[in-house]
């Protein structure tokens, strides 16, 4: 099963980077102090290597475990690893949580039939869902 992050914040993701990068060059071209384009390309290039590395753009599910999707990486959780997947009180935010780190998997309000695959996985597989 796949459970895509919200279209909304993908779309804002992806066009953020270059933006702030556009603003570099565009205060480089109206001569504003050094300082101010250093700002935008440096925010703007960080930001760009979060999107492509680690925003996850939606969550997949197979027989060997919990995969983020990201633009350049897909980086397999195998449900062993799994300790627990929560929802805090904010928010859509879901997390997973291993021995050794905690990840966001999305932050969106999860539908009906997402909520039961994944509380149905946990009884399978022996980790716990709190959603």
């Amino acid at each position: 099963m796949r459970i895509p992050e919200s279209k909304i914040r993908v779309v804002l993701a992806l066009v953020t980077p270059p933006l702030l990068i556009g603003m570099a060059v565009l205060t480089l071209i109206v001569e504003s102090p050094l300082a101010v384009p250093i700002v935008f390309g440096g925010l703007g290039t960080v930001l760009a290597v979060i999107v492509l590395f680690d925003f996850p753009l939606a969550v997949e599910t197979d027989d060997t475990g919990l995969t983020r999707v990201c633009l350049v990486r897909h980086p397999t959780v195998p449900y062993p690893d799994i300790s627990v997947i929560i929802k805090p009180r904010r928010r859509g935010l879901l997390l997973i949580k291993t021995s050794r780190k905690r990840s966001v998997l999305i932050d969106r309000i999860l539908e009906a039939d997402e909520r039961k695959h994944l509380i149905d996985l946990g009884e399978k597989h022996g980790f716990q869902v709190e959603l």
